[in-house]
């Protein structure tokens, strides 16, 4: 097992490695008294279409979000959550665009919950009568989506930036997509992609790590598993400029929503890795639209906005920034914030105080134990293992690094979408 230590936070991060890919993450803390464990499959809703060497598949759209539903399912008659149940532990899942995530969350017995949470996400049994009852119950789920003015706002945004993707699409599928969905598309994407080479398993809590590491390797060493295909996912080729420039829909919203996307091609920001890209777009948005910022604190004196929001995401070969605000004035809001987009800026005393406040935060981040278990999925997620240096990466940041950042960041590419209330 070996030890990551996490530069000036005094923090350790166990890692090991089954002989069959399975990688395992750990911190631990003594001072709580709950563990909290995921298992993580880097198969998501995007993966509709891939091939395995030469040969092409494609499933129906919310495949993912329904094996997720089905695995509960150990046998015909037992659940994972029946086994759940008699520990005292909680267990759920969620799908994302990226990836699928099974947890348990308990404060005791946290081998037998981990080796239980690797049994039934691993377990390979299927039936058509479980697909099929399992239909009605996601079909409905679907429908709340469908309903919900919250994911409404979301998606449709992202139909709007995107023309092509598949995050244009409900992770869940539409109803006629989970109609369609067969036993065959579930074994398929289960062979495919729920091998230990594409999991890995976090643990953080109370617990020791040495006794988790010897019970998942004795776990994994007595199941076979077929060999890894190395599935490639077909990421379909996407316009640089956005969909539609400008939308306004009548939802069930009790006030005006207001979502303004701005889509940045990937290649424009060449010279910078998705990390830099990430601290550099966090700092200047904070700076420009944060709680703290000049521009947001005018907006709220002015009576303008009720609140607004933001969030940033890399979509394959974009980079996307959304903005959430809830305001009566559409066109004013539009403008004011077209104009700010052109004079992005940050000043050093900002700069610095953002810089500062980003390595303080690194510290109090590790206390909460689902919280550190998000921050070490999202890690490899995102960069494919543990950013051991941040606090260096943070420290050593330079002013010119920002304006340099700056001088090329192009945000004109944009979509507004306007969600009035529906009339009354």
């Amino acid at each position: 097992m070996t030890e990551i230590n996490l530069q000036g936070i005094n923090e350790t991060i166990y890692y090991d490695e089954c002989p069959n890919g399975l990688k395992i993450y750990m911190w631990v803390n003594k001072k709580v008294n709950t563990f909290y464990g995921t298992l993580s499959v880097k198969y998501g809703s995007i993966y509709n279409k891939f091939k395995i060497k030469n040969k092409v598949y494609e499933t129906p759209s919310g495949v993912a979000h329904f094996l997720e539903h089905v695995k509960f399912n150990e046998d015909e008659s037992t659940t994972a959550h029946d086994y759940f149940y008699k520990l005292g532990s909680d267990t759920n899942a969620f799908t994302t665009f990226h990836y699928t995530n099974y947890q348990v969350f308990g404060s005791d017995n946290a081998k037998d919950n981990i080796i239980h949470l690797l049994d039934f996400v691993q377990n390979d049994y299927f039936s058509k009568k479980i697909i099929n009852n399992e239909k009605g119950i996601i079909i409905e789920e679907a429908k709340m989506g469908e309903d919900d003015p919250y994911t409404i706002m979301l998606f449709k945004h992202l139909d709007n930036l995107f023309k092509s993707s598949e995050y244009k699409k409900l992770i869940t599928g539409t109803i006629e997509d989970i109609k369609k969905t067969t036993i065959d598309d579930i074994k398929l994407v289960f062979d495919t992609f729920y091998h230990p080479k594409n999991m890995f398993l976090v643990v953080t809590g109370n617990f020791n790590p040495y006794e988790i590491v010897e019970a998942v390797k004795e776990n994994q060493n007595k199941k076979e598993f077929k060999e890894f295909l190395n599935p490639e996912r077909i990421v379909l080729k996407e316009n640089k400029k956005v969909n539609k420039n400008y939308e306004e829909v009548n939802v069930n919203v009790a006030s005006r929503k207001i979502k303004i996307g701005i889509k940045i091609p990937k290649k424009s920001l060449k010279n910078y890795d998705d990390l830099h890209i990430r601290i550099y777009l966090n700092m200047l948005l904070k700076a420009n639209f944060g709680n703290t910022s000049d521009f947001k604190d005018e907006l709220l004196q002015k009576e303008l906005i009720n609140s607004m929001s933001y969030m940033t995401e890399i979509f394959d070969y974009y980079v996307i920034i959304m903005f959430t605000i809830d305001s009566p004035y559409k066109e004013e809001i539009n403008k004011v914030f077209q104009e700010k987009f052109q004079n992005i800026d940050i000043s050093l005393d900002t700069f610095k105080r953002i810089k500062k406040s980003n390595i303080a935060s690194l510290i109090l981040e590790y206390e909460d134990v689902e919280f550190v278990n998000n921050l070490i999925q999202t890690e490899i997620l995102y960069y494919g293992k543990i950013i051991d240096n941040l606090k260096e990466i943070y420290t050593n940041l330079e002013y010119s690094e920002i304006e340099e950042f700056i001088n090329i960041l192009d945000l004109s590419n944009t979509s507004t979408l306007i969600l009035n209330p529906l009339d009354k």
